[in-house]
């Protein structure tokens, strides 16, 4: 009796393990930095900004529902990118001299301008960093793996700056509520 019991409890235990090992769980949103409240924005790129800033910035913006416009009579926004900077740390080297592990460091200054009012909204800078180790005998997979972590650093650069925007323009035009009694 009380093996049969011990069977039925870890046949329960055994398909629940089973049930919730499947479910498949996802954050929803995650590359999107959520509803904005802007819908129309003009880009302006400086020399030097890496194409792939340019390619995600782009990316978020249309994955937020935002509209980029080519005149600055029709964007509510003007977003301003001034040149990347990109710096590669060498932090561990083989017995023969190459380097076997590094640091990468992506940065983008950028200005917002709400184009109503001509009123600048944020400005400021965003910060990535990734540390990559290389396989000295692989180094053609070492460069693929090198562009698909330079184009996530691009990514988050890109999150990062819309929430900041986003966020800015939430602050300036939010009214606040009457305090009831």
């Amino acid at each position: 009796m009380v093996r049969k019991r011990w069977m039925w409890t870890g046949m329960v235990f055994l398909m629940a393990s089973l049930l919730l090992s499947g479910c498949g769980f996802h954050l929803r949103g995650y590359d999107t930095v959520g509803e904005v409240h802007f819908k129309t924005v003009l880009l302006k790129f400086s020399p030097n900004v890496r194409g792939e800033v340019k390619l995600a910035l782009r990316k978020q913006l249309e994955l937020s529902g935002v509209m980029v416009v080519s005149s600055e009579k029709e964007a509510e926004v003007l977003i301003q990118l001034n040149p990347t900077l990109y710096k590669v740390s060498r932090t561990a080297f083989s017995g023969q001299g190459d380097a076997t592990a590094e640091l990468l460091s992506m940065s983008q200054s950028f200005t917002a301008t709400w184009t109503l009012t001509g009123n600048p909204l944020v400005s400021g800078s965003v910060e990535t960093y990734r540390d990559r180790q290389i396989d000295t005998a692989a180094l053609l997979a070492a460069e693929q793996e090198l562009i698909g972590m330079r184009e996530s650093m691009a990514g988050d650069l890109a999150r990062q700056m819309m929430d900041r925007i986003n966020r800015a323009v939430q602050k300036q035009f939010s009214v606040s509520e009457p305090v009831s009694p």
